[in-house]
Formats: structure tokens, C-alpha cells, sequence
């Protein structure tokens, strides 16, 4: 069937509007990367802005951890903060073994701060110069003017003369641990000292001021199971010396008595 006259489109009309419609396109084409280029200006300006430059860093946490931390924060001069990345930044100052943890987060325009927080000591190995922080999970470290007062003294042949815990002393430490750990959180069980003796084994030195010998670190669980049962009956202010280093045959000695008791 033919169209009618009236209703035919006129070829020129049918090109203007192709052509029109090709001019959209393409216009939209020029504005689209006319804004891409600009975004990209803006963010080259940001990265490379001398006003993003980094002036400051902050460090936030213990005093004796962030002198340590500080140097692991040198930057190049005139690093832009937009390029430091937080996370490479928290690992190298988590690298310092006094370091539990590190936060780095950007306040613009030109400052860094880093919140440290410094492992928590739960044993201590002390020489003539320095102390020797030992924390939950074995780890050793120092704090500037921290002798960890009032924490279990650990001492070994080899903890006392080293500088550093390697080797035999890695050893003596990770028995003494062992036995630390064995001792569990009863505050009558709490230990002032910790001695591993070549010949004798493990002496441990209470609170209470009971010297208890525990010998070669075995049976932990039953010798302290028996630690406990004994200052049940005796009373922790009576026992000076307590032998569980053979537990079916126990002796102790009253403070101020030579002469050793036998409990069966």
C-alpha cells in the first residue's frame, strides 16, 4: 500500500536529522574527554602539589616505643601524602620489636599521624646494662628506661650472659615460658623469679617468699595441681622450701626450720 503524500518524509528532513543526531554524538565524545583530561590535570596537580608536600609527622603512643618507632619513619624530602602508602609505612615501624601494632592515617594537607601501640611484658630477663622485656607470645624486646619492675624474673646460664636471646638461650627461655604459663593466673602460684639450673632444673621463687623446686620441666600440670593442694593444707605464709620435683614424694621445710618434712 502507498503512503500518502502528506505522511511521506522528505529526504532532506531524514538527512538534517541524521546529521544532527551525528553532531550529539560526537560533541558528547569532546565534552566526555574534555572532562577526563581535566580530571586527570587535577589529580597530576594533587600528586605532584608542593602544598601536599608532608611537613609532619606525629607519633602518638608510649614515649620509650616511639623514639624507637622514629626512626623508621624517614621519608624523602617533599613526599607528596597523596603517594605514602599507610599499610608500607605501619610495617616498617612494626618491624621494631617493642611494636605491637601501627596505625597511619593522612590529615591533610601536609601532616602524618602514627599511633603505635607497644607490646605488653609478661616476663622480664634483666642484665648489668639493660632489661629484657618478654612478652605473651615469646617475644623479646627493650624500652628505654622500662627494667620491668614488679614482672617474673626469668634466669638461665645463658639468658644471664646474653645480650640477645639465641640459640641455648632460646631454648632456656622458651622452658622457663613454658613453666610460667604452667603456673596459670592463680595469685598464690605467683611467681617473683624463675631459675633454670644446669643439675637441678627449674626453682621457682612465689610471691609469698616460698622457694618451690619443680625440677626438670615435666609433669607441669600435676606438679602445679600439687603446688596448689599443698598451700591449700599448709597455708602460703608457712612453706620456706618445697621439693615437687619427684611429686609422689613431696618435701617441704617450714620458713626458719632445717629440717625437711615429708608429705605422702
Amino acid at each position: 500500500m502507498a503512503l500518502d503524500a502528506a505522511h511521506r518524509p522528505r529526504l532532506g528532513t531524514l538527512d538534517c536529522q541524521r546529521e544532527r543526531g551525528d553532531l550529539l554524538v560526537r560533541l558528547r565524545y569532546v565534552v566526555a574527554a574534555a572532562v577526563l583530561a581535566l580530571a586527570l590535570e587535577v589529580v597530576h596537580i594533587a600528586f605532584t602539589s608542593p602544598r601536599l608536600a608532608v611537613r609532619e609527622i606525629e607519633l602518638r603512643g608510649d614515649p620509650g616505643v616511639t623514639e624507637a618507632a622514629a626512626s623508621r619513619l624517614h621519608l624523602p624530602a617533599n613526599s607528596n601524602i597523596l603517594r605514602v602508602r599507610p599499610e608500607l609505612l605501619a610495617q616498617r615501624v612494626e618491624a621494631v620489636p617493642s611494636v605491637r601494632d601501627a596505625r597511619v592515617t593522612r590529615d591533610f594537607p601536609s601532616r602524618l599521624i602514627v599511633a603505635v601501640q607497644r607490646r605488653e611484658a609478661v616476663a622480664v630477663i634483666r642484665n648489668s646494662e639493660r632489661a629484657l622485656l618478654i612478652d605473651p607470645e615469646g617475644v623479646v624486646f627493650t624500652v628505654r628506661d622500662d627494667w620491668g619492675w614488679g614482672l617474673p624474673e626469668l634466669a638461665a646460664p645463658h639468658l644471664a650472659a646474653s645480650e640477645s636471646v639465641s640459640g641455648e638461650a632460646e631454648a632456656e627461655l622458651a622452658t622457663l615460658m613454658k613453666v610460667l604459663w604452667a603456673l596459670g593466673p592463680d595469685p598464690r602460684l605467683r611467681a617473683t623469679r624463675l631459675e633454670l639450673r644446669p643439675e637441678e632444673g627449674v626453682e621457682v621463687l612465689l610471691d609469698s617468699g616460698a622457694t618451690v623446686r619443680l625440677g626438670d620441666p615435666v609433669q607441669l600440670t600435676t606438679k602445679t595441681r600439687l603446688l596448689a593442694a599443698v598451700l591449700d593444707e599448709l597455708g602460703d605464709d608457712r612453706i620456706g622450701y618445697l621439693d615437687l620435683s619427684d611429686p609422689p614424694t613431696t618435701y617441704w621445710r617450714e620458713r626458719g626450720d632445717a629440717v625437711s618434712s615429708l608429705m605422702r
